[in-house]
């Protein structure tokens, strides 16, 4: 049983007037699954006043527990001044809570030697660390926290905000506008409207400012000549990646051919540096698509071993809300083409408890989804092409650069996955979207 947390009175700083808040000192994301994303975004232990708007995390114990990580890790902040004595004797109270609540089978070693954390930062790198986050990645996402908070300081000065975004406008790039629309995202799931408000305005400004490089879709009638060129201009990094899942139908045997053909044809004029470098693209093409292709073949195991336990749950939704962080598009898609066999199967009662699942799953799924997302869900779920139209017609107002990087984000998020029909969706829907947001700014 999850420990509740403890309803405190605390005073503002600000206007001094006194409000309730409440107060966990263990997190224990194995008992609640959402809480680890709520601590990660600042969400647990933050006081707002409601009396004049100010907030913040609160300065207090924590220790995390992530049983599947094998994380047991303390934070006391030091401005508690507690003694050696104290501080031992405080998070073994803590420590034996969580012990206490498991099977004997289910406590393992590392309980005997919790974590130290030392600040606040050193412990949420330890939570990102584990799931695979270097400290090089951390450091990149905190430099664009910064100069986000330095934007937003200077948004209401166009010639502050202006000379920024000079000196950082090779820092204002896709990933960049990425970060600034999740926080946008975060701040009005959290409820805090009037932060949310100020980022936008913000990104609003920047992208009159700049044009970020975004990942693009061949056209239609792109050859394969058109195809290595605009290959050859993406740099790198995540827009790399999400360019090649929105291509990856016309990287084909006669695309690799074509491009084989170019090599062959500059080492035959002795033309070092053209060979070199088509080379280079070749083998990054080729990786890049080695690995979304064994991210899918992961994803797709644990999708399926997940909708096999669902499928012998005995309360569904209590099951699907425990599996909340593996509800993910690889698992609705391949639960959905699942249920598509079992009806070519004429498997009626298997079909019938797939759609049940699937539509679980969903009403699940779509209770914290943001508005950019419940619009992605919707694309996805409409007919192409009079439905998609529809829909965005009903959009109009979500649809600008914004919601494009988050529709360019989705992209990469199932870009590891082998289903060519979706991916072929996902290129036709964008190409909607892109129309839609050129007539809409005629």
């Amino acid at each position: 049983m999850p420990l509740p947390p403890m309803p405190t009175q605390v005073r503002c700083p600000k206007c001094q007037a006194s409000f309730v808040v409440e107060v966990r000192t263990l997190i224990d994301v194995g008992e609640e699954p959402d809480l680890k994303q709520q601590f990660l975004r600042g969400r647990v232990n933050y006081a707002k006043c409601p009396q004049c708007g100010s907030g913040g995390m609160m300065s207090t114990p924590i220790v995390y527990h992530d049983p599947d990580k094998e994380l047991l890790i303390s934070y006391l902040p030091p401005e508690l001044s507690l003694s050696a004595d104290q501080r031992e004797r405080y998070v073994g109270s803590l420590v034996n809570a969580v012990m206490n609540s498991l099977p004997p089978e289910r406590r393992k070693g590392y309980f005997l030697q919790p974590r130290t954390a030392l600040t606040l930062d050193s412990l949420f790198d330890a939570i990102l660390e584990a799931d695979g986050i270097t400290k090089e990645m951390l450091e990149d996402q905190r430099a664009k926290v910064r100069l986000i908070t330095m934007l937003r300081e200077a948004a209401e000065d166009e010639e502050t905000l202006s000379k920024l975004v000079e000196e950082h406008r090779q820092e204002l790039n896709y990933e960049f506008f990425l970060l600034l629309s999740n926080a946008i995202d975060a701040d009005e799931e959290a409820g805090d409207q009037e932060h949310a408000d100020a980022l936008r305005g913000l990104r609003e400004k920047l992208l009159d400012r700049v044009s970020p490089a975004m990942p693009a879709a061949a056209p239609e009638d792109a050859t394969y000549q058109d195809l290595i060129d605009m290959l050859q201009g993406v740099e790198p990094g995540r827009v790399w990646r999400t360019t090649i899942a929105l291509n990856r139908a016309r990287l084909d045997y006669g695309f690799f051919q074509a491009l084989t053909s170019k090599i062959e044809a500059a080492e035959a004029a002795d033309d070092t540096d053209t060979s070199k470098a088509l080379t280079e693209l070749r083998e990054r093409i080729l990786e890049e698509i080695e690995a979304q292709n064994r991210m899918a073949r992961d994803a797709q195991d644990k999708a399926s071993l997940l909708i096999m336990e669902l499928s012998e749950a005995e309360n569904l939704e209590a099951a699907v809300r425990e599996h909340r962080d593996g509800l993910n598009d690889v698992f609705v898609s391949l639960l959905a083409r699942y249920q598509e066999i079992a009806r070519a199967q004429n498997d009626v009662a298997r079909a019938e408890k797939l759609g049940t699942i699937l539509e679980t799953v969903i009403d699940v799924l779509d209770e914290d989804l943001s508005p950019d997302l419940r619009l992605i869900h919707k694309l996805l779920l409409a007919e192409f092409p009079d439905g998609t139209d529809a829909v965005l017609e009903e959009n109009r107002g979500l649809l600008n650069e914004a919601f494009l990087a988050s529709y360019d984000q989705y992209v990469e998020s199932v870009k590891d996955r082998e289903d060519e029909k979706l991916l072929e969706h996902l290129k036709q829907t964008r190409s909607r979207i892109v129309a839609k947001i050129s007539i809409l700014r005629a």
